[in-house]
Formats: C-alpha cells, structure tokens, sequence
C-alpha cells in the first residue's frame, strides 16, 4: 500500500506543475508614443525611452508573476525610435543601469530569471503564477517563452521603425527601488556596415518614476 501512495504522489506533483504552466497568461504590453515617455534622449535621429516596472502591480501588468519585484527583479522596458536613414545594431552586454549609490547593475537574462523565481520548485510557483484573478486580455503560454520573446536582445533596427523589449535588472535588496535616482547607460549604437558608432545614450530614470501610476 505504501509503495502504491510512493508512486501515485510525483505524477500528480507532475501534473500540478504542468497545470500551472498551462496557467500562465502571456499579456501585451502596448507601446506609445516616443514623447509620451518622460525618461529618454536623442542622439542624432535617434530617440531611446526608457519605462521602469519599478512595483510589482505595474510588473504583474506585463508577467503574469505575482511579486516580481519583491523577488528582486525589476524590468525596464526600453523603446528605441530610429528616424534615421541607417541600419543600426544595438548591443545589450553593455548596456548598465548606474544606481543612485554609483553601483553598476548588468541585464539578467530572461532564462536565468525564470529559473530563479518561477523554477523553484512546485511550492513557490503557487504563489507566483496567478492568471486566475488576472484582468488582463491574453493567451495561455510559458513563462520562458514570455520573458524571452519581451526580451531586448542584440538586433538589428531598421530605418524609420519604433523597436522595444525589456531589460531585467536583479537587485539582492528589492526593497529598495533600484530604479530612483538611477541613469540607464547605452554606450554606442552602431550603423550596419560600418560600425560606426552612434552615443552614448544616457536616460536618468526619475523623470518616470514621478509620473507612474
């Protein structure tokens, strides 16, 4: 009889966690216009916005995971407008989020952070996933797929296009926003071809911060 219960107790911890992923609730985060966003610079014909996710309600807007922030995650959605006549690429390696205390912060991939808070383990994924109570219109999907596809990756923008993705920023002290009193850093642009260099962008992150919800 014990051994009966051994083998019937890790296929319902399987399908439970199966159940959850089919839970997960992939949402649109919409994209306004570039001068409808309070943190940005130009550089020649090129404009870079910068919105932070700097609460879990705004964050559990765009990942349908509850308590994002207070995980230590904190996403930055990033909106590149290229009016120029040019290719340009842009690499996100170097791209650093420079804190009010003068500490450099580096993009977390969207893989890592998954694996960290959404694979835990089945107790800690209760908790997080939550799309029953979710407002927002969307469609059932992975929280790997999700974070990655938002992503802002290493691409190539193409001349008179509006480009967009996230950075996620990780900070062992998530109750304190690491977004106030911070500058996103984008050292170059460069145009395909040549390699020409189009920079620095550098974007303080308060002008945001005072107007979000």
């Amino acid at each position: 009889m014990a051994a009966g219960r051994w083998t019937i107790a890790p296929l319902i911890l399987l399908g439970a966690v199966f159940l959850i992923a089919d839970d997960y609730i992939i949402k649109t985060v919409a994209v306004g216009p570039i001068e409808s966003y309070p943190a940005r610079a130009t550089v020649g014909s090129v404009t870079i916005a910068a919105d932070p996710y700097s609460t879990n309600e705004k964050s559990y807007t765009a990942f349908d995971v509850k308590k994002l922030n207070s995980q230590g995650y904190f996403p930055l959605h990033v909106i590149i407008q290229n009016s120029s006549k040019d290719f340009l690429k842009i690499r996100t390696r170097n791209i650093i989020l420079v804190t009010a205390s003068g500490q450099h912060l580096y993009t977390t991939p969207a893989s890592v952070l998954v694996d960290d808070v959404v694979g835990k383990g089945f107790t800690s994924r209760i908790p997080l996933l939550g799309s029953s109570d979710s407002t927002t219109t969307g469609k059932p999907g992975s929280p790997l797929s999700d974070f990655s596809s938002k992503e802002l990756t290493n691409r190539l923008l193409d001349p008179g296009t509006v480009s967009d993705g996230f950075l996620y920023f990780f900070t062992p002290e998530p109750k304190k926003n690491p977004f106030a009193g911070s500058t996103l850093f984008i050292p170059k642009l460069e145009k395909e071809g040549t390699n020409q260099a189009l920079g620095p962008f550098s974007i303080p992150l308060d002008p945001a911060l005072t107007t979000s919800p």
